[in-house]
């Protein structure tokens, strides 16, 4: 899919203000703001924040893209937006810690001299570590690799760097990222994903995420459905999209008794989760594609877990991010899973919900997709040595101007002002 290209600005500067307080030990927060897009949708410059009248979400633009164009697609649920519903918005505000200790995932302010975009003292690079001093990084499938380890994220970080392209809250029934037939038994009523009729006893009814390329386009889309790394904020980046099976997935659910089961898959394996309100129990089952997975690979008590409810939804956040899988019911993490990290790329993404019986409900289903990190076209050779200081990407990966670009790739220490910390 390629989309017409524009000159799009690939740096995020930090530009701090002159107050301060004197005579502090340790320095007080600086505050400052965020001009540009390399590092959106994480922090974003002066932007268009656009309210769509097809399911009511929010989203934001990047303004010189979206000027080029006389509508905008919202990237929940396909809908175009005329320029009489967005708003210009202004820069996100965000405050500089210094004298903190930076780690991987962190975002840094920096100095880099006048050829790489800093202009004064006030006016700061803004990115996030990638690699740490002395690292050798490469990228694989859309992953980091740090000497030849693949990093995986925490699900704390996860949170701050994945990219929304469903929410059920704000889409009409019936989406179209939902598989609603009748053969499937699940119906979208009053803001609730739920069943006509209980399934067959023992089985599981399943309702199928089918994930829709709401972005402009303008070829054909080919093969099976799957996720791609497409920004909403970039509307008109043209560049070949990457293929992902990488999902962070938030379900509120009400079991009532009930079973709640949720497959994940590729081309290899098929993954069934289920869990068991009544037995207060979570089993992970694993088997070939296109099979019902039999091979039990996990079972435990989750009393724990489930006992803060009360009545209300059980939030459950489960996430394949850096080829781990995770599990978190309640906000207690229960469950890890490393996949092998040299696996072959996903060409096709199964991802259902079901339940075993007719009172499960579900509240609420957010998908997000994890960052895609890879060399930029126009990127120097990769990397063949360790490097001296702090490894540093753009959270907006396909325009950032960067580390993978610079001809001396690592942030020197010294040059780090702080850590950047925002709301």
């Amino acid at each position: 899919m390629r989309n017409r290209a524009v000159q799009i600005p690939m740096l995020a500067i930090l530009v701090l203000s002159l107050s301060g307080v004197a005579g502090c030990n340790p320095s007080p927060p600086r505050k400052g703001k965020i001009v540009g897009s390399s590092m959106s949708p994480t922090l974003r410059g002066a932007h268009y924040a656009i309210d769509c009248s097809g399911c009511g979400i929010q989203f934001s633009c990047d303004p010189k893209q979206a000027d080029e164009r006389a509508t905008l697609i919202c990237p929940n649920c396909g809908s175009t937006a005329e320029r009489d519903r967005w708003k210009m918005t202004a820069a996100d505000p965000v405050s500089v810690l210094p004298d903190s200790k930076i780690r991987r995932w962190d975002i840094i302010a920096f100095e880099r001299d006048r050829s790489t975009g800093s202009t004064t003292n006030y006016e700061l690079m803004t990115k996030r570590v990638v690699g740490l001093p002395g690292e050798f990084i490469q990228f694989e499938n859309g992953n980091v690799f740090a000497n030849q380890v693949l990093i995986s994220k925490p699900l704390e970080i996860q949170k701050q760097m994945r990219i929304l392209i469903c929410d059920s809250k704000f889409q009409s029934a019936p989406s179209l990222n939902w598989s609603l037939t009748p053969e499937n038994q699940w119906e979208f009523n009053n803001g609730q994903f739920q069943m006509r009729t209980p399934p067959i006893p023992g089985k599981f009814a399943w309702l199928d995420f089918d994930y829709q390329k709401n972005y402009f386009q303008t070829e054909a889309s080919t093969g099976s459905p799957a996720l791609e790394d497409f920004y909403g904020y970039n509307q008109s980046l043209s560049r070949k999209l990457n293929r992902m099976d990488e999902v962070f997935v938030e379900l509120n659910t009400r079991l009532n008794g009930g079973t709640l089961g949720w497959r994940f898959g590729n081309q290899t394996e098929l993954y069934e989760f289920q869990i068991n309100e009544a037995l207060s129990e979570i089993q992970i089952l694993v088997g070939e594609p296109n099979e019902t997975p039999k091979a039990l690979l996990h079972k435990a008590n989750i009393s724990a877990a489930l006992n803060d409810v009360q009545q209300k939804p059980i939030q459950i956040e489960f996430s394949s991010f850096d080829r781990v899988l995770r599990i978190a019911v309640n906000g207690s993490e229960l469950w890890t899973y490393p996949l092998d990290p040299a696996g072959v790329p996903v060409t096709q993404t199964i991802l259902s919900f079901g339940g075993n019986s007719d009172v499960v409900k579900l509240d609420r289903i957010r998908i997000w997709r994890d960052l895609y990190y890879f060399d930029a076209d126009a990127a120097k050779p990769p990397q063949k040595r360790a490097i001296a200081g702090f490894f540093v990407i753009g959270d907006n990966v396909p325009l950032s101007h960067d580390s993978r670009h610079w001809e001396q790739p690592g942030v020197a220490v010294e040059s780090v002002k702080g850590k950047v910390i925002f709301q």
